[in-house]
Order: structure tokens, then sequence, then C-alpha cells
């Protein structure tokens, strides 16, 4: 039995986009085999492999222009012509990115920042420029915002040679936060799309699985001896262990429907149970996955938060709990349309798009103990499946095994 919530998408404030293109920037370390042929436009490179070619990227040469996708930038003839607002926007665009290209060059990366965020208030939806932006940020020590807009121009990024190089970069800043096995499945998110000297260098001896598995640091489930302590460790004052009196009172204060928790009854249904609760005014989502242990007692997993303050831009975050192969399981989907907070305009908040991602996490029925976690890119080619004890991942450079164990004694009913 699969049981699912999902929770509420965060409102955005985007104006209309214009589909501009440039020419995109290579890896300093080599996005190809052979080298590539320098262009009348040179663009500063979005990743680089080492301090040393951190400090020396503005002289690696751009690709070829055969090897680029043709650029969607401008209408066909046969297309409306551009209003005036829409020829301004797109001097503006012009204008910002030469100015944030000739500063990373000479490695004034404040100037190039500045130069790139006015690019993106002209386009808001346009990756390449989001990605030079997070290249800045990078070069500049900026950890958190080149992160934000690596994952947003992720997002956004429909050419597999930018994907890759955006990959490439966000596992140059994983590396550089020491998360070995965050950056591995970058760079392998990178090799899959386009292999190249540089992807083969990161990977070395490494697998090339764009699917991220981790066994330590990771929170367990929670056992409750019942509804009453269940009520006391995931409700509100408003809800008051005290008031109730016995188990049946707690489940309804718990299960009740139009109660705080849901509109709907969320133990209407077999388990397991997510219970997700709203916050009042704010599109805030706590969600915990409930499973009833035989012969009594609870299983609870916090399955995180869904949407946050307005002004955080928070996604939509799915959560969904079943019994596999005799292992409890909980999944996560975070859907980052809207999940970037990009200032505001006029007054007016904007959110821009962030990275999607799947989240698996198996545990141990008979103690909560977690397994294994997997997270990988939504839409990824992943295959994740339980047989004969164990965890089978395959699809997306996959071929992965992991032992499991572990006996269960699970209610369903």
């Amino acid at each position: 039995m699969t049981t699912e919530f999902t929770g509420r998408r965060c409102a955005r404030d985007v104006e209309g986009r214009l589909a501009l293109g440039f020419i995109a920037a290579c890896v300093a370390a080599g996005c190809r085999d052979q080298p590539p042929r320098p262009t009348a436009e040179s663009a500063p490179p979005v990743a680089a492999s080492s301090p040393a070619a951190v400090a020396s990227a503005s002289s690696a040469a751009p690709p070829a222009p055969s090897a680029l996708p043709a650029s969607p930038a401008l209408p066909a003839p046969s297309a409306r012509p551009l209003t005036e607002k829409e020829k301004q926007a797109l001097a503006t665009y012009k204008a910002a990115l030469a100015r944030g290209r000739l500063a990373t060059k000479k490695q004034d990366f404040n100037a190039a920042i500045q130069a790139f965020t006015e690019a993106i208030a002209a386009d808001p939806s346009d990756a390449r420029a989001l990605a030079e932006r997070g290249f800045a940020h990078l070069t500049a020590g900026d950890s958190a915002a080149a992160d934000g807009d690596f994952n947003a121009a992720l997002a956004g990024a429909g050419d597999p040679e930018l994907r890759s190089q955006i990959w490439f970069n966000l596992g140059l800043l994983r590396e550089r936060a020491g998360d070995a096995e965050a950056a591995r499945v970058a760079y392998a998110n990178a090799h899959l799309l386009r292999p190249s000297a540089a992807t083969r260098g990161k990977l070395a001896g490494r697998s090339t699985c764009t699917v991220e598995v981790r066994k330590a640091d990771l929170e367990g489930a929670e056992l409750v001896e019942g509804w009453t302590e269940l009520l006391a460790r995931i409700g509100t004052a408003e809800e008051a262990p005290g008031e109730a009196t016995s188990e049946a009172a707690a489940r309804e204060r718990l299960c009740r429907p139009g109660s705080t928790w849901a509109a709907n009854s969320p133990c209407a249904g077999d388990p397991p149970w997510i219970f997700s609760r709203d916050y009042m005014m704010f599109v805030h989502h706590s969600n915990h996955v409930v499973f009833p242990r035989k012969p009594d007692g609870l299983l609870v997993v916090k399955g995180g938060h869904s949407g946050g303050w307005p002004a955080h831009c928070h996604g939509i975050r799915s959560v969904s709990g079943s019994v596999e192969g005799g292992l409890l399981v909980v999944e996560s989907t975070f859907d980052g349309a809207g999940a970037v907070y990009d200032g505001e305009v006029n007054g007016e908040m904007r959110c821009r798009d962030g990275a999607s991602y799947r989240e698996r996490t198996f545990y141990d029925a008979s103690t909560g103990r977690a397994i294994v976690a997997l997270r990988w890119p939504a839409g990824g080619e992943a295959d994740v499946k339980v047989q004969g004890g164990q965890l089978v991942v395959s699809g997306g450079g996959c071929d992965e095994r992991v032992r499991l164990g572990a006996s269960v004694d699970v209610s369903t009913k």
C-alpha cells in the first residue's frame, strides 16, 4: 500500500519570457576531448577543475560555433516582430551580458555578478546568464549564491552541453564543500550528458552512477507507543495531549476531517498515513509518515517540509510511504518550480525555478534504523527496486546493488 501527500506550490511572479541565446561557455579543464576552435566572441568558462584553473579561467577558449545548438533567440521571419518593450529588454540583456563576460575575463567578479544580474532581470528565464553568474559567484567564493544560480540554471537549461557544464560546476562546488558523494554524482551527471576528459578525470576509479547513495548520518524513524504519544510528538499547543484522555480520543484529534492537519482525514485510507500540518496563513507543511507496527506501536518518519514563508519561494514536495520487500520506504519528490527567491521587482516578489529531485529512504521496521537514502534528479533515468534482500539501482549510468537485510513486521491494514 502506498500513501501520498502533495503540498502546495508557491506563487510566482515572472513576467514575459524572452528566448535569448548566446555562445555557451566551456569547462576550463576541457568540455570535449579535442581542443575547441576560438570564435569571434570570447565567452568566459562556466567551470574550472582546480584553484589554478579558476585563476586562469578567462584564458580558456570557447567551443566552436558548429558544436553549439541553434539559438532560438530571435523570432523567425514569419513570427511577429518584437515590441518596443521587447527590443529594449533585448538590448539591455545583450549589453549587460557583454559587460559581465568582460568583467569575468578581468576577474572582476563583483562587477560581473552585477552585470549578469541585470541580464537576468531582462530575461529571468535565461539559463545561460544564470550559469555565468553562478560561475562568477563560484570564483568569488560565494558558495550559497553559486549553488542557487546553478540549480536555477539547471532547471531551465534544455541544451545537454550546457546542462553538462552546469553539473560540472555543481561538482566543483560540492567538492569545495567537502561532500565527496554529492560531487561524484554531479560529475556523473555531467559525464552522462557529455563525456569529456574533464569528467573522466573527476570520475577516475569511481562509479558513474547518477544516483546519490548515502548510508551514514541518516535520521532514523521514531518509535512511539500509541496515538497519545504521537499526538504529544507531532501535535501543537492547540492539540494538547492532556485533552486526549484515551488512545481513541488522541487518534480522533489527529485524524478527524477538518482538523488543522487536513481538510480530509489523513487516516481515511490504509496505512502508512501522511500527517501534513498546514500552518495557518503560511504555505508551509510539516510532513510525518506513520507506519503502524504489529502487535502495537507506531513508527514515525519526518517527511520534510513543503513550501515555506511566501517570501522564501519554496517549491512543492510530494511525500509518500510504502512497504517494499519487507522494508519501510519513504519517498519525496521535490518540484523546484518557483523555489528560488530572486529579489523583488516593483515591490513584487519574484521567484524562479530551482532543481527538482526525488529521494527514497529505506528503514528497518523492527528498529526504525535508516538503512540507505537515495537521491537523483527528477525525470532521471534511474530505476530503484528491492530484490532478494538487495536494493538494485539501474539506469542513468547505474548498476549498483546495496545489501539491505532486516526483517519486518508491519501492519498495512
